[in-house]
């Protein structure tokens, strides 16, 4: 992200690119065992979910596309992302992560209907 660009002078289309492209970082790291790294792109990438839950009428809506894309670690942070504003289609997309199988996007799947489930978490 060029420096210059504060995230809050963002639009909301740029900010889901940014989290499109962050997803992808983190996806790429994940693979590479760049836990690091991983971790830094996570606060960039809740920075950014700050960034749209605090613009008016909370923005976070704008990720529903993304429970689309090709990408499966997309899906699953769009998912994770939109639990508490489209509940019904984040937790259908964290299903489907579920049960596509593919390690270790199901576990974050499951871990989450999981707890969703149980009452352990509750999205805000």
């Amino acid at each position: 992200m060029n420096p210059v660009l504060k995230i809050e002078n963002f639009s909301v289309p740029q900010l889901v690119a940014r989290f499109v492209d962050i997803a992808m970082a983190q996806h790429d790291a994940s693979n590479k065992y760049e836990t690091a790294k991983y971790n830094r792109l996570y606060d960039q990438m809740e920075q950014v979910e700050i960034e749209l839950k605090s613009r008016d009428g909370d923005q976070r809506a704008a990720l529903l596309p993304l429970l689309e894309a090709s990408d499966i670690h997309v899906r699953l942070k769009a998912a994770l992302a939109l639990l508490a504003v489209a509940p019904e289609p984040a937790r259908k997309s964290l299903e489907n992560i579920r049960d596509f199988g593919l390690m270790p996007h199901s576990t974050d799947a499951i871990l989450t209907l999981s707890a969703l489930d149980k009452g352990t978490y509750v999205p805000s």
